[in-house]
């Protein structure tokens, strides 16, 4: 055991609960059902959309929960000599985090499909919103390859990565196609960014198990 049973069970409640507030889009449905079902995800945090600050706080506390639990996992495991792969990953969560944040904190001012917006390069906030948001979402990826270099026998991490890629792909497709193609992609790769998040700490606790049986057996 490398964790304590309150240890874990409090960096459990802290990973369970970012996730959770970061698959918020199904109250998009109910709250604000135009801009979810025409435009993408970020589209409910869009400046003069209904409750767009119960979607843009949902993202920031989900993102000040990440810190934190990636915070109290690399405090926790700093004596045992961490393989470099461990601090690297939560390294590029918190950058998630904070990209998050940040994406949240600057939304769109023109939501597409439901409204004349102009382009990428006439429009800052546009352009800031995608690139933070865009960075967030790959510094997350980053972190989910990096666990699988490690371990690449973990049935859970090939799951998420081969959701990830095929999901990611295609809701790159969707925002980069001419068109309304509908924003159904998205939404499953939100989700599976939120059940990564959940994950963070046990995959990290059992990392660093089989790293301190490998060593024993080596």
């Amino acid at each position: 055991m490398v964790l304590g049973k309150l240890k874990r069970t409090t960096l459990w409640c802290l990973s369970i609960a970012a996730g959770l507030l970061y698959i918020s889009w199904p109250l998009g449905y109910w709250l604000n059902p135009a801009a979810t079902k025409a435009s993408l995800a970020s589209g409910l945090e869009a400046v003069g959309q209904p409750y767009n600050w119960l979607f843009i706080s949902a993202d920031v506390v989900s993102s000040l929960l990440v810190i934190a639990f990636c915070l109290i996992l690399w405090r926790m495991f700093k004596h045992r000599h961490l393989l470099s792969t461990v601090p690297l990953v939560l390294s590029f969560v918190m950058l998630y985090g904070i990209g998050t944040i940040l994406d949240a904190l600057l939304p769109e001012h023109c939501v597409p499909n439901l409204e004349q917006c102009p382009s990428f390069a006439h429009s800052p906030s546009l352009l800031v919103h995608g690139v933070f948001s865009i960075s967030a979402s790959v510094f997350l990826f980053v972190s989910l390859c990096i666990l699988w270099f490690a371990r690449r026998r973990s049935l859970l991490l090939n799951a998420l990565l081969v959701g990830y890629i095929c999901f990611g792909f295609i809701s790159l497709l969707e925002a980069i196609l001419p068109g309304n193609h509908g924003n159904w992609s998205q939404h499953y790769y939100i989700t599976l960014c939120g059940v990564w998040l959940m994950c963070i700490p046990y995959v990290v606790e059992q990392n660093e198990l089989r790293r301190s049986e490998d060593n024993f057996t080596g």
